[in-house]
């Protein structure tokens, strides 16, 4: 009986830990890569949106800038952003749908919009197609098809902030690679091709483990550190130094 009881804690205290330890690498010894370790925060990302997004006016007909294409555009805000819905007549998209994407990303990541909606641009621009692509984002433009979800606008939100902040950094990815290099984890397949969409892909999932809460993120902190302390230089940039007074 004795025994029996010492086989039985012995058992418990190995599924104990089965269930405590991280996932187990894949059969071929490759280690998990980021996206893969956060997948159950991805597949709940932005369920719970901090903010509705507020039609201020529109529509208004417009040229797009992709193409001239015919388009309908919305002056918007979010919280304290304001910025563009630009929309194709082609898509046929109504207004509505466009907004629940965008909501869904967390508050320090919406500054983005508003660098794509200086003018003369679109700001967030849908688009029938864009040869094939699901989105291209940089400083200049956000474009998406209709189909483009919350998690593609995080990872081009990542485009736009590192090309603003390259702008007055001009060593930024070359420190980025440095981090990949410190790290010695991957991001994702995608991000292995090279940094700047290494950069994108982190974006995304440092996006994901804000919305699941402060226990994703100290993980995401714990696994790829250097990362993170450069990435939040780039989403919370230090303001700019106030302009020296005219002598008298």
């Amino acid at each position: 009986m004795i025994r029996s009881l010492r086989l039985l804690a012995l058992f418990t205290l190995a599924a104990g830990a089965a269930l405590a330890a991280p996932p187990s690498p894949p059969a071929d010894g490759a280690a998990l890569n980021l996206k893969q370790r956060f997948a159950p925060q991805l597949a709940t990302f932005g369920d719970r949106p901090s903010a509705t997004i507020k039609l201020e006016s529109g529509p208004l007909p417009v040229k797009m800038l992709r193409g001239a294409a015919p388009g309908q555009s919305w002056q918007a805000s979010l919280g304290d952003i304001r910025f563009k819905i630009t929309i194709e007549d082609q898509t046929q998209l109504a207004i509505a749908d466009t907004l629940d994407r965008l909501q869904r990303l967390p508050p320090s990541y919406w500054r983005a919009f508003r660098i794509v909606s200086e003018n003369p641009k679109d700001g967030v621009a849908f688009y029938a197609d864009l040869g094939g692509a699901a989105a291209h984002g940089s400083q200049d433009y956000l474009n998406m098809v209709p189909k483009a979800g919350a998690l593609v606008v995080a990872h081009e939100v990542g485009h736009i902030l590192e090309q603003r902040a390259s702008a007055a950094q001009a060593d930024l990815l070359n420190r980025w690679k440095q981090a990949i290099a410190q790290d010695q984890i991957s991001v994702s397949r995608y991000g292995d091709q090279v940094a700047h969409e290494d950069l994108a892909e982190f974006a995304a999932i440092y996006a994901v483990c804000l919305d699941a809460g402060p226990l994703a993120s100290a993980q995401l902190q714990a696994l790829s550190p250097q990362r993170c302390a450069l990435w939040k230089t780039i989403l919370h940039p230090a303001p700019a130094p106030a302009p020296t007074p005219a002598a008298p």
